[in-house]
C-alpha cells in the first residue's frame, strides 16, 4: 500500500525551519568572520539532515540546493575554503532561497508542486564549492514564489505550519479526561468543606472540653486524610491520561524511515527489505521528533556501509535482499529499540586503520584494542571508514549526532553490536517519557542535585579505611569490581552556602557512595546526604541555560526548593577527566623488551585500573573482557604473564587458566588470579587448575601486584 507522504511534509517544514536557522545563525557569523570550527560542524549537520529529509519527500528542487550548500560547508569544514564576507552572503541567499521554498509548500496545504531548482543558484553555489568564487548576485534569490489557484486565508496557513505541533486524540481519551477533571473538582470541593469547618471550629473551642475537642479533631484529621489520599490518586489518574494523549504509536517514526531505505538502496543498486516490528507500540511524541534524525543516521550507514550489493551477498551464501529490521518494546518502565541489519558487520581492521590515521590510536597498540573498544570509535566525530566522499558517505557525519540525541538529550543508552559477516545491531533504551522520571534527590554541601534513577546502580556505605588508593586515586571493592570514587563538591566544584552546615561527610567516618553506571562503566559518587526518590514533573531549562550539558532539567522539591537534574553521561565523562592519578609517577616510555601481559576481567573499571597500575611501570597490557576472548588472543599473541578474574562470562577464570596450561606456549607462562572469591577452596582450586598466585581484591594493593610479578617473571 502506497504511504501518504503529504502527511509527513507539514512536520518537515517545521524541521526545516529549524534546521534551516541553524545555518542562517552560523551564515551571519561566517560573514562577520566570528565563526569557529563548531559552529561549522553544526551547519554541516543541519543541511545534511535537511537534504535527506527532502530526498525522502521527493522535494528535489530543496535537496539540490540543500546538496550544494553541503558541499560548501564540507570544504569549510575540512579547511579547504576560508570563511568570508561573500562566501557568508551566498550561504544566506541560498538560505533564503529554500525558506521561500517552503512558504510556497506550506501553502499549498502539504502538496509538492514546486518549480525545478534554480540552475543559477546552484551553480553559483557549485562554483564556491570548488573555490571559484564569483561576485554574489541577488537575482537567483529573487524570482516570485509561484502562488497557488487560491491564496489561502492567514488563518488557514497559520493552522497549517502548526498542524506539525498537534496530535489527534481518540473521543474516549478525551471523554476519560474530562470524567478525571469533574472528580478532581469535587474532591477540590470536599477539601474546601474540611477548611470552612476548621474555620468554623474556631469560634466553638472555648466553650468545649478536652474530649470533645480531642473526638472534633480526629474527626476532622481523618477526613482530610481520606480526602487528601483520593485527591492524590486522581492527579496520579489525571497525568497517566494525559500522558496516553501525547502518545502516538511508533509506526508514525517508521513509516517515512523505511520509504526512505527502499529508496535509498534502490539508487545504490541494492536490494533492501525494512522489517517493522512493534510499530504499534506508542511512546511520547516527544521523543519521536527527536528520534526522527538519529534513527535516520543509523538506517542510512546500515544501507550504505552494512548491506552488500546482491551479488556479493549470494557469493557468501546469503539471499539476495538484505533485510533491516526495526523492533520495538515496551522494557519495564522505558522503551527498547533495536535497529538490525543482516549485512557486512562492523570493518573493523578499517576502524583500526582510520583511527591511526586521524590520530585517536597510537599505531604500536592498535591492534590490540578490542571489539567494544572499536565500537566505541566510530561514534567519534568525523570518523567514516569510506574510501570515498560521496552524497551518502565519507563525511564523518551522522554517529555522533546519534549518541549526543540519545544519550545526552533523550538521557538513553547506546549499544552496538556486530558480528562479522553477519551483520550489526544498535539497541536503544529510551524512557517512555521525558516529562515524568524517576528522580534521585540529594544534597551536597547544601545544594540540592538529583539523577535520573534509571543510571543509579545502589547506594552503599563503606568506612574511610575501606577506601583503597589503587593506580594513584580512590576506589572501593564491590561486586567483584574495582569502582572508581570521586567526590560530588570536588566534581561539581561547589562550596558551602554561607551559613549553611558543614558537609556530614567531614562528620563522620561512614562516606555514603552513589554507584551510578552507564556502557562505559561505573563511578561512586560521594554525597553529604540522600532527600528522596520519587516519579517527578522534569520542568525543561530556560532557553538561554539549554547549550549548558550537566543540567537537563529542574524539579521542585517538596518545599519548593529548585532541583537541578544531572546528566550522568557528562558526570562520567568529567570524571574521568579529573580521574588522572594524582601521586602516581609520571608514565615512563614502554621499553622494545618490555614484559607484556594480557588482563582478563568482565569489569571495565577492573581492567583499567590493573591496566594503568601496570603500564605505570613499564608493562605493555593487552585487556579481554571474559574468559573466552582471553583465551583467543592469548592463542594469537604470545603474553609474558596472564592476570585473570574468576566470575566472568562465557568462560571463567578458572576455565580459562585450565585452558592456557593445556597449550604448549603456556604451560610455563605465569597466571594469576585477582578476584574478589577469597574463601580457602577457591585458593585450593586456583592451584588445582595451575595459577601462580592468587590475589584477593579485598586484599589488592598495586605494590604487592607489581612484586608478585617481578618475582614470577625474573
Amino acid at each position: 500500500m502506497a504511504i501518504d507522504l503529504k502527511k509527513f511534509v507539514l512536520r518537515f517544514i517545521d524541521e526545516a525551519n529549524g534546521h534551516l536557522n541553524t545555518v542562517k545563525e552560523g551564515a551571519f557569523l561566517l560573514s562577520s568572520g566570528q565563526n569557529t570550527d563548531a559552529q561549522i560542524g553544526e551547519m554541516f549537520r543541519a543541511a545534511h539532515t535537511l537534504k535527506g529529509g527532502a530526498r525522502m519527500l521527493k522535494l528535489q528542487s530543496i535537496a539540490d540546493v540543500t546538496h550544494q550548500l553541503e558541499e560548501i560547508l564540507s570544504e569549510l569544514r575540512d579547511k579547504k575554503l576560508e570563511p568570508n564576507q561573500s562566501l557568508g552572503t551566498l550561504v544566506l541567499q541560498a538560505c533564503d532561497y529554500i525558506s521561500n521554498q517552503l512558504t510556497q509548500l506550506s501553502a499549498s496545504e502539504g502538496n509538492n508542486q514546486l518549480p525545478p531548482a534554480d540552475v543559477a543558484l546552484c551553480e553559483q553555489l557549485a562554483r564556491a564549492s570548488r573555490g571559484e568564487m564569483g561576485p554574489v548576485t541577488d537575482e537567483v534569490v529573487k524570482a516570485p514564489v509561484e502562488k497557488p489557484a487560491t491564496l489561502p486565508s492567514l488563518e488557514v496557513l497559520d493552522g497549517g505550519l502548526k498542524q506539525a505541533g498537534s496530535v489527534r486524540v481518540k473521543l474516549e481519551k478525551l471523554d476519560d479526561l474530562i470524567n478525571i477533571l469533574g472528580e478532581v473538582v469535587a474532591s477540590h470541593d470536599r477539601l474546601e468543606q474540611q477548611v470552612m469547618s476548621l474555620v468554623n471550629l474556631g469560634p466553638r473551642i472555648s466553650h468545649m472540653d478536652v474530649e470533645q475537642l480531642r473526638t472534633q479533631v480526629l474527626q476532622f484529621s481523618r477526613k482530610l486524610k481520606e480526602d487528601f489520599q483520593v485527591q492524590h490518586l486522581q492527579m496520579y489518574e489525571l497525568y497517566d491520561v494525559a500522558t496516553t494523549i501525547r502518545m502516538l504509536p511508533v509506526s508514525m517514526l517508521f513509516e517515512p524511515v523505511s520509504m526512505q531505505v527502499r529508496e535509498l538502496a534502490t539508487s545504490l543498486n541494492k536490494q533492501v527489505d525494512c522489517r517493522i516490528l512493534g510499530g504499534e507500540v506508542e511512546i511520547d511524541r516527544q521523543l519521536i521528533d527527536r528520534l526522527s534524525e538519529p534513527l535516520t543516521h543509523l538506517l542510512r550507514n546500515a544501507v550504505d556501509h552494512g548491506i552488500g550489493e546482491a551479488a556479493e551477498r549470494v557469493a557468501l551464501g546469503k539471499s539476495a535482499r538484505g533485510t533491516i529490521t526495526l523492533t520495538t518494546q515496551q522494557d519495564g518502565r522505558g522503551i527498547l529499540l533495536r535497529v538490525e541489519d543482516d549485512g557486512r558487520g562492523l570493518d573493523y581492521p578499517a576502524i583500526r586503520a582510520k583511527a591511526v590515521a586521524r590520530g585517536l590510536v597510537d599505531a604500536a597498540v592498535v591492534d590490540q584494542l578490542s571489539e567494544l573498544e572499536c565500537n566505541e570509535l566510530i561514534f567519534h566525530p568525523g570518523f567514516s571508514t569510506s574510501k570515498i566522499v560521496t552524497e551518502l558517505s565519507g563525511r564523518g557525519v551522522g554517529l555522533d549526532i546519534v549518541r549526543k540525541t540519545i544519550v545526552t538529550d533523550l538521557q538513553g543508552t547506546l549499544q552496538v553490536h556486530s558480528r562479522p559477516g553477519q551483520g550489526t545491531t544498535f539497541i536503544i533504551r529510551l524512557p517512555i517519557s521525558l516529562a515524568m522520571m524517576r528522580i534521585l534527590q540529594f544534597e551536597q554541601q547544601n545544594h540540592l542535585f538529583g539523577l535520573a534513577a534509571q543510571y543509579v546502580v545502589e547506594v552503599v556505605k563503606y568506612s574511610r579505611e575501606e577506601i583503597r588508593d589503587i593506580a594513584g586515586r580512590p576506589a572501593i571493592i564491590l561486586h567483584n569490581e574495582f569502582i572508581p570514587v570521586i567526590s560530588a563538591a570536588e566534581l561539581l566544584r561547589i562550596n558551602d552556602r554561607p551559613g549553611g552546615q558543614s558537609s556530614q561527610a567531614s562528620n563522620t567516618n561512614d562516606l555514603l557512595l552513589i554507584i551510578i553506571q552507564n556502557q562505559f562503566g561505573k563511578m561512586a559518587m560521594l554525597v553529604d546526604r540522600l532527600l528522596d526518590e520519587r516519579s517527578m514533573m522534569i520542568k525543561p531549562l530556560p532557553k538561554h541555560m539549554q547549550q549548558q550539558p550537566l543540567v537537563s532539567g529542574m524539579v521542585l522539591s517538596q518545599d519548593n526548593q529548585l532541583v537541578s537534574i544531572l546528566q550522568v553521561p557528562v558526570l562520567m565523562e568529567m570524571a574521568q577527566k579529573q580521574g588522572q592519578p594524582r601521586t602516581a609517577a609520571p608514565k615512563p616510555q614502554v621499553r622494545q623488551n618490555s614484559w607484556h601481559v594480557l588482563i582478563v576481567d568482565d569489569s571495565l573499571n577492573t581492567r583499567e585500573i590493573e591496566k594503568n597500575v601496570l603500564e605505570a611501570h613499564g608493562y605493555q597490557v593487552t585487556l579481554a573482557e571474559d574468559g573466552f576472548s582471553g583465551l583467543q588472543k592469548a592463542r594469537l599473541t604470545q603474553f609474558d604473564a596472564v592476570l585473570t578474574d574468576v566470575e566472568m562470562p562465557v568462560m571463567d577464570g578458572f576455565s580459562l587458566t585450565k585452558a592456557l596450561r593445556a597449550e604448549d606456549n603456556y604451560q610455563h607462562i605465569p597466571i594469576i588470579i585477582v578476584t574478589s572469591r577469597a574463601k580457602e577452596e577457591d585458593r585450593r582450586r586456583g592451584i588445582q587448575v595451575g595459577a601462580d598466585a592468587y590475589i584477593a581484591k579485598g586484599d589488592f594493593e598495586q605494590d604487592s601486584l607489581i612484586e608478585t610479578l617481578k618475582m614470577l617473571l625474573c
